[in-house]
C-alpha cells in the first residue's frame, strides 16, 4: 500500500472532476492533464474518467487541491485512493493522523425496526462492496469544488467560493419552500427516518433535500443559529452534479457563517470529525427507493454524547461535531426539526425541482417521501413528536404534507411530503 503524508510536498497525480463516462488505467497515465504540484494522489483503477482541463481550469484545480491538503486533510495519512461507480474519489485514511477520530463513540445501536416492505437505504459502498478500501481505514469523500473549478462560480478564491457561493440548509426566506414540521423543545438528540425516494433532476444552482436537525436560533438568527442536521439531498449548488447522497452539516454562528469551523456541509469546510471504524461517511452516494417498489429508509440520529453533537447513519456513527464549536447547543438544543426544503436563488420562477419523490402528500406509501418516527431525546427517553408547528414558508400548489400521523408500531408517528414544485398547476 502506498502511504501519502499531506503535510509534505511530493509531486504525485493529482483527482479532477469528475463526470459520467469509463476508463481504463491506460487511457490516463499519458494525459498532462492531470499534473499537480499537489501531493492528492489518484485512484490506481479509474471506472468514471476525468475531463481535460484547460490551463486556468488547471490552476484551479491545483488551487482547489492545495484547500483539501493543508485544512480538509491538515496533516491525514491516506493510504488508498479508490473512485466508485458514481465517479467520487474516496480517499482512506489512516486513523491515527486524524486528531480525535478515536475518542470513545456512543454505544452501539440496535437493530432498526422496520415496516413490511421497507429497508434501510443503502450507500454506494454498501451495494458494491468491491469499492472499498483497507479494512480499518477511514473512508473520506474527496470534494471536487467543480463550480470553483469550471470557472461557473464568480469567485476569486476557493475560499471566497465556499463563504460566498455556498448554501446551508437550513436558513428560511423567499429562496427556499418547505414542508415538514419542527418543535421547540429542550433536548439531546433527534432521530428520525427518512425515505427520500429518487429525486429526478435538480436545476443549476439550487437543491432539494430532506433534513432533521437540531436547533438553537439565539437572539439574532442570521448571525447567532447554531445547528447540526443530517440530510438526503441532491445539490447544485455545493457539489454540482445529480448524485443521491448523505449529507450533514452545522452552523455555529447563523446562516451567513461560513467557514472553517464556522459552519458549513462537510467535505466543504473544517468541523466534523470522522470516526474510525465507520463503514462510509458523509457525502457518499445512496442507493434511492424505486417508485412504486422496493422502499427505502435512512435512519438518522444526533445526538449529544460527552458534550460533542454525534451524527449516526443506518445504525453507524460517523463521527461528530465538537462541543467546543458552539455556544448555545455545548450540551443541549432548544428545537427539533424535520421538513423537506427547495431553495431556488431566482424564485419569481419557482423552480421545478421535486421535493422528494415528486409526488404529492396525498399519494401516499410507495410513491411519496415520507419521515417515520420523528422523535426528540429528554432525559435520555425517546419522545414521537407532537405539538409540532409547520414549517415555512410554504406553499401547497407545489409541494405539500399530510400533517402528523399515527398508526401502530413501527410507524408509529409520521408524516408524507413532497410535489413537483414550478411542474405543478399554480405553483410559482
Amino acid at each position: 500500500m502506498r502511504r501519502v503524508l499531506l503535510s509534505l510536498s511530493t509531486h504525485l497525480l493529482v483527482g479532477a472532476v469528475l463526470v459520467a463516462g469509463c476508463a481504463e488505467p491506460s487511457d490516463l497515465e499519458e494525459d498532462p492533464s492531470l499534473e499537480s504540484e499537489v501531493d492528492l494522489p489518484l485512484p490506481s483503477r479509474w471506472r468514471v474518467a476525468p475531463p481535460a482541463l484547460d490551463a486556468v481550469a488547471r490552476r484551479r484545480q491545483a488551487e482547489v487541491d492545495r484547500y483539501i491538503r493543508d485544512h480538509l486533510y491538515a496533516g491525514y495519512e491516506i493510504v488508498e485512493t479508490t473512485q466508485t461507480y458514481s465517479g467520487e474519489l474516496i480517499d482512506w485514511v489512516d486513523p491515527e493522523s486524524v486528531p480525535g477520530s478515536q475518542i470513545e463513540a456512543p454505544p452501539p445501536l440496535p437493530a432498526a425496526e422496520l415496516p413490511e416492505g421497507v429497508e434501510l437505504q443503502p450507500t454506494e459502498l454498501d451495494g458494491h462492496p468491491e469499492l472499498r478500501g483497507p479494512e480499518g481505514m477511514i473512508p473520506v469523500v474527496r470534494p471536487s469544488f467543480a463550480r470553483y473549478v469550471s470557472g461557473d462560480s464568480r469567485a476569486a478564491s476557493i475560499e471566497d467560493h465556499i463563504a460566498q457561493e455556498s448554501a446551508a440548509g437550513q436558513p428560511a426566506g423567499q429562496t427556499r419552500l418547505y414542508e415538514g414540521y419542527y418543535r421547540f423543545i429542550g433536548h439531546t438528540g433527534v432521530k428520525t427516518f427518512v425515505n427520500q425516494g429518487l429525486i429526478n433532476a435538480v436545476e443549476p444552482g439550487t437543491f432539494s433535500l430532506l433534513e432533521t436537525a437540531t436547533v438553537c436560533s439565539g437572539f439574532f438568527p442570521l448571525t447567532t443559529t447554531e445547528l447540526v442536521g443530517a440530510t438526503v439531498s441532491k445539490d447544485m449548488v455545493n457539489f454540482n452534479d445529480q448524485t443521491q447522497r448523505l449529507r450533514i452539516e452545522f452552523l455555529s454562528a447563523g446562516a451567513f457563517g461560513i467557514g472553517n469551523n464556522l459552519g458549513g456541509w462537510d467535505g466543504l469546510v473544517v468541523g466534523f470529525v470522522p470516526a474510525t471504524g465507520r463503514p462510509y461517511g458523509p457525502n457518499v452516494a445512496l442507493l434511492p427507493s424505486v417508485l412504486g417498489g422496493v422502499q427505502r429508509e435512512s435512519a438518522f440520529i444526533i445526538q449529544n454524547y460527552s458534550g460533542n453533537w454525534w451524527v449516526a447513519h443506518n445504525g453507524n456513527w460517523l463521527g461528530y461535531y465538537p462541543g467546543a464549536l458552539f455556544d448555545l447547543i455545548k450540551t443541549q438544543s432548544c428545537a427539533a426539526h424535520f421538513y423537506g426544503e427547495v431553495y431556488d436563488p431566482t424564485p419569481l420562477d419557482w423552480t421545478f425541482n421535486d421535493m422528494g419523490t415528486g409526488q404529492f402528500a396525498s399519494t401516499g406509501f410507495g410513491l411519496a417521501a415520507y419521515f417515520r418516527g420523528p422523535s426528540y431525546v429528554i432525559n435520555g427517553v425517546d419522545v414521537l413528536l407532537s405539538g409540532a408547528t409547520p414549517a415555512t414558508p410554504s406553499d401547497a400548489a407545489c409541494y405539500s404534507d399530510s400533517g402528523l400521523l399515527s398508526s401502530a408500531p413501527p410507524w408509529n408517528r409520521y408524516f408524507y411530503l413532497g410535489g413537483p414544485g414550478g411542474n405543478a398547476p399554480g405553483c410559482n
